[in-house]
């Protein structure tokens, strides 16, 4: 039951930060990659950042400023990461697909497939760990 919740919100403060970074890095990325690329330009490169900031830096804010008892565990926040990577990574390929001046359905859709899947899992994994603790609280008393 550990594993799927938690009561250290040292680890969503840690983790805001690191979204900070990657969202400043994701930017740049953007930024130098559409520089170089000739007068094209990509909505989905331009706004690829916007991951890692709602996805990543406000959630993690959010679990880590209200009062929660009960985070997600290690499982379902490396599957939520994992998820938030996806959400960032598709949206720089499509920007990389479109200012190259090709299409890649299959990934695109894989990508997508991918981002629901681990974001769906990771919440339905909390709340699992959520009911069981709620069931061991409960038969305790």
């Amino acid at each position: 039951m550990t594993s799927f919740i938690s009561e250290n919100k040292k680890t969503f403060f840690h983790s805001f930060f690191i979204y900070a970074g990657v969202t400043i890095f994701v930017a740049i990325f953007g930024i130098v990659y559409e520089h170089y690329s000739l007068g094209v330009y990509s909505t989905a490169m331009q706004y690829a950042w916007v991951f890692p900031l709602i996805l990543g830096m406000l959630i993690c804010l959010l679990f880590y400023v209200l009062p929660i008892k009960y985070l997600p565990g290690f499982l379902p926040f490396y599957i939520y990461n994992f998820g938030v990577a996806i959400w960032t990574f598709r949206s720089v390929f499509i920007g990389v697909i479109e200012i190259y001046g090709t299409t890649n359905e299959l990934m695109v859709i894989i990508y997508t497939i991918l981002g629901i899947a681990s974001s769906v899992a990771s919440v339905i994994l909390y709340l699992v760990g959520l009911l069981l603790r709620y069931k061991d609280d409960h038969l305790q008393k």
